[in-house]
């Protein structure tokens, strides 16, 4: 198959597939399964408003799927791909790296694309920068692609990206704009299907216990942390596990339970030279 002639249903497929969801999850409450199935095949050509909810879904619009070419979806893939590995391992400074290449948004075509590269924008200007305002301002702008609180269909990085922005506020002093933030993005992973659970979700955990054990909420504090260490080991995932294990011990710490503190510490500095070979 060409670029010239890429069809709408092998364009769909690809992005579906780059967003790790399944036929069922794509086409549930929009069209059968089957239906999709053919749609992606080229063997029906979907109506309208089945084509308007499945890009709404994907998070972009059927002017983008129209112009899309697999060339340009494979060079853009693998582009995120590098993106993902050095964001996943917190490797800010090759982020960044690639971020700041020359024409680099010339390469995004899709709103879910330009919402990853914001998030990881803003996330390099958190952790590398120190320039809080300015980190605020990507994750809200890499927020606003897609994200609509009345819609049917939260995707993770959405999740993430609220999550982010409220550890953002907070540490600006805006506490209540920051805690709303924080406590919704929890609500928002407790809506998520099963399959739909990503292990890059555990930083949501990690910064609500983070507020929660700098306001002294302890018991709070304990009860997210676990909760996010649970998740993080039915992913099979090391995902912000040696932060958590060391959020855990600062909380015991706190309570003055020493014992459990160093086990925790202990926990979270093999978790980090196992994740480190």
């Amino acid at each position: 198959m060409t670029a010239e002639n890429v069809s709408f249903g092998h364009v769909l497929k690809q992005i579906r597939k780059d967003r790790k969801l399944t036929q069922k999850m794509l086409s549930q409450n929009i069209c059968s399964q089957s239906v999709l199935s053919r749609i992606e095949n080229d063997e029906e050509l979907p109506n309208v408003l089945v084509m308007q909810n499945l890009c709404e879904r994907l998070g972009v619009t059927i002017d983008q799927v129209m112009t899309l070419h697999f060339e340009e979806i494979r060079k853009v893939n693998l582009l995120l791909d590098q993106m993902a590995y050095h964001f996943f391992h917190k490797e800010y400074i090759k982020l960044a790296a690639l971020l700041n290449q020359p024409a680099i948004l010339d390469q995004l075509y899709l709103d879910t694309d330009l919402q990853l590269y914001y998030y990881y924008l803003g996330s390099c200007e958190y952790f590398l920068g120190k320039d809080l305002e300015l980190a605020l301002q990507h994750l809200k702008h890499g927020l606003s692609y897609t994200f609509q609180v009345d819609k049917h269909f939260i995707a993770s990085n959405e999740i993430q990206l609220i999550s982010c922005i409220g550890r953002v506020q907070v540490d600006l002093g805006q506490k209540k704009e920051g805690e709303f933030n924080l406590a919704y993005s929890m609500e928002l992973f407790y809506t998520l299907p099963n399959e739909r659970i990503d292990c890059r979700l555990a930083k949501v955990f990690y910064n609500y216990g983070l507020f929660l054990y700098r306001e002294k909420r302890y018991d709070e504090a304990m009860d997210v942390v676990k909760r996010g260490t649970e998740m993080v080991r039915k992913q099979k995932s090391y995902y912000y596990l040696e932060e958590l294990f060391r959020l855990e011990g600062l909380i015991y710490e706190a309570q003055g339970k020493n014992e459990q503190c160093e086990k925790y510490f202990k926990i979270s500095s093999a978790v980090q030279r196992i994740t480190n070979l």
